[in-house]
């Protein structure tokens, strides 16, 4: 059961497919919801191939680029990469096209095999039990969708019932519908499925284990997703109160008990654990997998090679490459973690916004590099690399290591640091990155929480939830007189400890600031060219508009 997204995400049963992307094309099926979802094994297969367009939206890198290179705290050198620097439209959507296209093929399985497992519950075929464990999972997976879809797009198109023959065409013809309704209306699902019951709420049914997501064998979408999905569509809505109560039931699974000191809570789970290639870790709560075995499966993704040192010589075979181009020195390291065998581009590099007023050289955060100035190894995420453990370049037999700078960085570290071993794979073969991406942790989770606080006016424990962040990196307390400060000091936090994770154009939008802070931070001449304000929200596929025969629209994009 490990490697159960594994094989979910590289090739999963799905019985109901649409023959191309959009809704108003005619279904065909290798199998019919009338002749497959017989019995509970069947049902969950069905369930399997909800998973797999996740995997296409996370997979790549564009979606990378999106969400994190077009921001503030990291930049891409060059032209090229439409969505590293904003040069889209709606005729060309660049990672919009996929996530639309990959979202609503989520939600259109999600809602095909839910009748499904209702179907087979009312014929006896699976338990009332497995049915509303199967009911909820899928209703997390679906919310995962329109949760990427309305942080993507805004104001999306809403529907969770089954596609028909009937109502194919209405459904194809939806117009945008309001995001806010949209996450009020699947906030109250989750909560009623995965919160227990009060005399206030005695609707409320938990149905799935309140359990960190490592403690679930398979890794499947559980709980502790669904309460992190629900909680995150709360921070958009701006919905405090609900937020504070979905992630108090976070905060036990998490915690492992009531009432646990948030600081202490988090001490439980190492910043060693945080980076990709350390796999379903006790923090996560939510990672896309992917796997490189000998003689085994292959569903890897391409992401660390846009982050790694470059290495000193490029690998022209799919495979091994001459003997002439094996190489293990990166910018000037012979770091043979990394192999001699990997692929590396341009990489994407921390803005100096980031690397000297976020996370400086010197400063105390543990987050920003796995070794210290001293060479000396420390409990790290590894955000940043100006130095690594490693061999001189002519030390070719490996026999002496030493603690040195990357090429590009002085002796008195000034120059502009890598991204850190948080993104690299170690043992990369060609482009295979066989990392695991992470998108919901616990320091997450506890960052809402301090925010929502604050949106409460409770600045006392916004400060506790920030501090037990805080703590955990090796920084010292923020206190609570100065509210101006404090938001900062939470938004930044989030810059810190979620870097890379896929959050971040989301936050800045959220927060109404991501035009503004992006230009003013940014080190990329191109994005600075394509950037516009309208650009925080991507535009409909111009294709998309067509098929909807005109019900949806671009009206920003257009002004």
């Amino acid at each position: 059961m490990k490697r159960f997204f594994n094989a979910v995400l590289s090739a999963a049963v799905v019985p109901l497919l649409f023959s191309a992307c959009s809704l108003d094309e005619r279904m065909t099926s290798y199998a019919t919801a009338e002749t497959y979802y017989k019995s509970a094994d069947e049902c969950r297969t069905g369930i399997n191939g909800c998973y797999s367009p996740l995997r296409v939206i996370y997979g790549g890198n564009s979606f990378f680029f999106m969400t994190e290179v077009a921001t503030d705290v990291m930049y891409y050198p060059y032209d090229g990469l439409y969505d590293a620097v904003c040069d889209i439209s709606p005729v060309r959507a660049g990672i919009g096209k996929t996530v639309w296209q990959q979202g609503y093929i989520g939600v259109m399985r999600c809602n095909d095999v839910y009748a499904a497992v209702e179907r087979a519950a009312a014929e006896g075929l699976v338990t009332e039990r497995e049915c509303e464990e199967m009911l909820a999972e899928i209703a997390v997976m679906r919310a995962f969708y329109y949760y990427v879809l309305t942080a993507t797009f805004g104001d999306v198109p809403r529907y969770f019932e089954r596609v028909t023959e009937e109502n194919r065409a209405a459904i194809a013809r939806l117009p945008r519908m309001s995001a806010v309704e949209t996450r009020s209306i699947i906030i109250e699902d989750l909560k009623r499925r995965l919160m227990p019951a009060t005399e206030e709420h005695p609707e409320r049914r938990c149905v799935l284990p309140l359990e960190r997501t490592y403690d679930n064998e398979a890794h499947r979408a559980g709980a502790a997703l669904g309460l992190m999905l629900a909680g995150k569509m709360c921070m958009w809505n701006e919905q405090w109160s609900d937020a504070v109560e979905i992630y108090g039931v976070l905060e036990e699974i998490y915690g492992l008990g009531a009432g646990v000191d948030p600081e202490a809570a988090l001490a439980q789970y190492p910043l060693s654990d945080v980076p990709f290639g350390r796999k379903y870790t006790r923090e996560s709560i939510f990672e896309v997998s992917n796997a490189a075995e000998d003689y085994g499966m292959q569903v890897t993704g391409t992401l660390a090679t846009w982050c790694t040192p470059l290495r000193s010589q490029a690998v022209t075979s799919d495979d091994t490459g001459g003997s002439g181009q094996r190489s293990d020195i990166y910018n000037g390291i012979s770091i043979p973690e990394l192999g001699d065998n990997s692929r590396t581009y341009t990489s994407m590099r921390p803005t100096p916004y980031y690397y000297q007023d976020l996370m400086p050289r010197g400063s105390e955060d543990r987050r920003r590099a796995k070794y210290d100035e001293k060479g000396n190894e420390l409990d790290s995420s590894g955000n940043l690399a100006w130095s690594w453990w490693g061999y001189d370049t002519s030390d070719t037999e490996h026999l002496n290591l030493k603690f040195k700078n990357f090429a590009t960085v002085t002796s008195a570290f000034t120059g502009t640091p890598w991204l850190g071993n948080k993104f690299w794979c170690f043992g990369m073969n060609n482009t295979r990155d066989s990392n695991n991406y992470k998108i919901f942790r616990y320091a997450g989770a506890l960052l809402n929480l301090a925010e929502a606080h604050y949106g409460l006016g409770d600045y006392g424990e916004a400060c506790r939830y920030l501090n037990a962040v805080r703590s955990r990196a090796g920084l010292g307390s923020v206190e609570a007189d100065d509210p101006k400060y404090l938001i900062s000091e939470i938004r930044n936090e989030y810059a810190r400890e979620l870097f890379g994770e896929y959050h971040r154009k989301f936050d800045l939008v959220r927060w109404g600031i991501w035009y503004e802070q992006t230009r003013n931070c940014t080190a990329s001449p191109a994005l600075l060219r394509y950037i516009k304000p309208y650009m925080k929200y991507y535009p409909i596929p111009a294709e998309q508009i067509t098929y909807s025969g005109g019900a949806l629209n671009n009206d920003d994009y257009n002004e």
